[in-house]
């Protein structure tokens, strides 16, 4: 099957909350308002120079020495706040960059200084979950730990989301759908390479329902899929029009991969094809 990239796993919405952790008291980074719903005070640089030399390192456009500035930080400022907002940093923009290994090691660092943050865990997992095929040597082992981040994520997201730094109630309330969702559409991704599309089809449909404000194009293509390996035909084709529907006006892989099944169930279910939409015409001549 085709990889494709699954588009609520765009990171933009989570740098927000991510950057809501870090604040410029110290010099150390973002600044924003903060609501009286906050819990505890956003993460901030114990010293003027600490602050310094974290603005440094996530304002660095070159990712490579940014990197290298993030391991001198964790060696000077052993016991600062912000090591692993520096590394949830390099891992998104390692992600934009669509450096995959890269977007995984930093994630991985990150974890080791906050291992419950559902933000990083279902980034890691996603990533694992999109880049690993049936023919890769490890590919039990990144499936496990795909698994094993975005399952944490779920049943640890409720407890981090309340004390985390920084972050109000309003925003944990805003993010735990989607973060929700997006775990189990990664479990349902690595069903789907294992090979195993009723479970794949049982994430699915869990993610949409997690998040049912927002359904995601990939996500019902996926469970399409999944119910087309289980020969569900006429149950995947809603799905699948639904995916043509979301996905019609950005283009790209998706809407072409979503297009193709609406054709391949509407053949094994005798349905006619949708008419196609019609042509704006043209404005006239002056």
């Amino acid at each position: 099957m085709k990889r494709i990239a699954c588009t609520t796993l765009v990171v933009l919405g989570l740098l927000a909350l991510a950057a809501a952790q870090t604040a410029t008291t110290s010099g150390s980074g973002f600044q924003l308002s903060t609501p009286t719903t906050q819990r505890k005070a956003p993460r901030a640089a114990k010293t003027p120079e600490e602050g310094a030399a974290y603005q440094v390192i996530v304002t660095n456009p070159d990712l490579a020495a940014a990197e290298a500035g993030a391991k001198d930080f964790e060696t000077k400022y052993g016991n600062s706040e912000l090591r692993s907002p520096i590394y949830q940093n390099l891992m998104y923009r390692y992600q934009q960059a669509n450096n995959a290994t890269k977007t995984i090691e930093m994630g991985r660092k990150a974890l080791q200084f906050d291992p419950d943050n559902p933000m990083v865990l279902v980034t890691v997992a996603g990533v694992l979950s999109e880049r690993t095929k049936d023919t890769d040597l490890d590919r039990d082992p990144r499936l496990a730990e795909a698994t094993q981040d975005a399952q944490q994520a779920l049943t640890g997201m409720d407890a981090w989301l309340a004390t985390a730094p920084g972050i109000t109630d309003e925003q944990a309330a805003g993010v735990k759908p989607l973060l929700a969702s997006v775990a189990h559409a990664i479990l349902g991704m690595v069903e789907l390479t294992r090979r195993n599309p009723a479970a794949a089809e049982k994430q699915y449909r869990t993610s949409l329902e997690a998040n049912p404000a927002h359904p995601d194009a990939v996500t019902l293509l996926r469970l399409a899929l999944a119910l087309d390996q289980q020969k569900k035909y006429a149950e995947a084709l809603p799905f699948a029009n639904r995916a043509v529907e979301l996905s019609a006006t950005t283009g790209g892989v998706v809407a072409d991969m979503a297009k193709q099944e609406q054709n391949r169930l509407n053949l094994l279910t005798g349905q006619k094809p949708p008419a196609p939409a019609p042509a704006t015409p043209p404005p006239p001549k002056s």
